[in-house]
């Protein structure tokens, strides 16, 4: 995959809007970002993927998930899907959100946040309002943020994402029984961004006809991830990333498992290991 020629490049002054979207209503739309044959290609990606899991139960799957057709772990699955997450108009717009100043190990201009969870999703049942966030905050700071990268089209019929603009910067958990809120329409190849702060859910997929999202959700990298990546990552994976990637994958900031190893946890690339193996 060519993943310049086929990522739309938008302009400074178009990430300025999204950055401005996001800070007061808490979301943004970017449009057409995704090309027609990668979508196609996407797609016939994610419909073998998930013939090989359709019929394995997951432990603790929500009822209101019972419905919904999801993927787990795309990063494990192919280098098709973390080439996604490193377009670099997405990278400019979570490096001003989620990167940490501070950080030092290198210079702040690259990405140091680092990727949480990564699904593939099909809505099914209605998806209450909720926060990813797992607590609400009534600033400016945020320390995750959600990627959706839409395969299909996404419309009230076929269970669209809703969302309550500037429900981010609340302080406060969602109110379920709100029924003002507003639905993202959104056409196959564009990408959704969201403060996962925000109140968001989705509306029944009505259709019978599946409606494919990608959705990567990011963090600051001293949150605990989603998913255990670092250790799960399968090393014929890891041992084609770029030293970038496997930042994002994680393994800049593994915890030291004793002080003979390091005393911090934040590290740089020259802190990375040769094979995946040799961390644990």
């Amino acid at each position: 995959m060519n993943k310049s020629k086929q990522m739309k490049k938008i302009s400074n002054l178009e990430i300025e809007t999204h950055l401005k979207n996001l800070e007061v209503y808490g979301y943004t739309r970017m449009e057409g970002i995704i090309s027609s044959s990668l979508v196609s290609l996407l797609k016939d990606k994610v419909g073998k993927h998930y013939s090989k899991v359709e019929n394995i139960a997951s432990y603790g799957l929500p009822e209101r998930d019972s419905q919904d057709k999801i993927i787990y772990n795309l990063q494990n699955k192919e280098l098709e899907f973390i080439k996604l997450l490193t377009d670099s108009s997405i990278q400019k717009i979570l490096t001003s959100k989620l990167n940490d100043i501070y950080y030092r190990m290198m210079d702040p201009k690259f990405p140091n946040y680092i990727l949480s969870l990564f699904s593939a999703r099909s809505s099914g049942l209605p998806l209450d309002l909720h926060i990813d966030s797992l607590i609400p905050s009534n600033g400016d700071f945020t320390w995750n943020m959600q990627v959706a990268y839409i395969l299909d089209d996404m419309n009230e019929d076929n269970g669209c994402t809703v969302v309550v603009p500037g429900s981010h910067k609340s302080g406060k958990y969602t109110d379920r029984q709100l029924k003002n809120v507003t639905q993202i329409h959104a056409k196959s190849g564009d990408i959704v961004i969201w403060d996962s702060r925000l109140w968001h859910g989705a509306l029944e997929n009505k259709t019978g006809k599946s409606r494919w999202a990608l959705i990567a959700t990011f963090s600051r990298w001293w949150v605990k991830q989603g998913m255990d990546i670092t250790r799960s990552l399968p090393n014929s994976i890891y041992q084609q990333l770029s030293d970038e990637q496997k930042l994002l994958m994680g393994f800049c900031s593994i915890p030291p498992a004793e002080e003979s190893i390091r005393v911090v946890t934040k590290g740089g690339y020259d802190s990375l290991l040769p094979n995946v193996d040799d961390y644990y």
